[in-house]
């Protein structure tokens, strides 16, 4: 199904999101390529959403978001060890706000649950505000900064370093 097809399928929230391994090549790129979300993944080493390659592999893991079966979009998770998973948030504007929150949250568990990770790390470029008040709010805490490690636009910005540990 293609993403215009499971995005206008718009109906409230259940109020329950689940997360779920998608690997629907078609979806994932329409995910990543969309308006609101490809101008804050990309860097100067991919400059347009057609430029955009989609990786299926095993060690990268598409977590799609979904609310019933409405697709709300994706988590992409690749582990830097064993215990060590970088996430990427990729949610459509309709899961914006308090549902962001619920699919962060949901994405952790998920990850704790069907992997054998120990830690949850993100980088969130300076001044990408939202993303930043997300992590946050969906648990995680800055542990550091990546000083101008992100080219886009010719500029060299910080990333600002987040993370979140199993509660064991």
């Amino acid at each position: 199904m293609m993403l215009a097809e499971v995005a206008t399928k718009a109906r409230p929230n259940s109020g329950a999101v689940r997360i779920e391994p998608i690997h629907d090549e078609a979806l994932i790129g329409a995910t990543l390529r969309h308006p609101r979300i490809f101008p804050h993944i990309r860097d100067d080493g991919c400059p347009t959403a057609a430029s955009l390659q989609i990786v299926l592999s095993d060690s990268l893991r598409y977590l799609g978001v979904f609310d019933g079966d409405r697709f709300l979009g994706l988590f992409l998770a690749h582990p830097h060890n064993l215990a060590l998973f970088e996430v990427h948030t990729c949610l459509l504007p309709e899961a914006w706000g308090p549902t962001a929150v619920e699919a962060a949250k949901a994405c952790a568990a998920w990850l704790y649950e069907n992997t054998p990770c120990r830690r949850i790390v993100t980088c969130v470029p300076e001044g990408n505000v939202l993303a930043l008040r997300l992590a946050r709010q969906a648990g995680m805490t800055e542990y550091g900064r990546n000083p101008r490690s992100l080219l886009r636009d010719g500029v060299l910005l910080d990333q600002i370093l987040l993370g979140m540990n199993k509660e064991e």
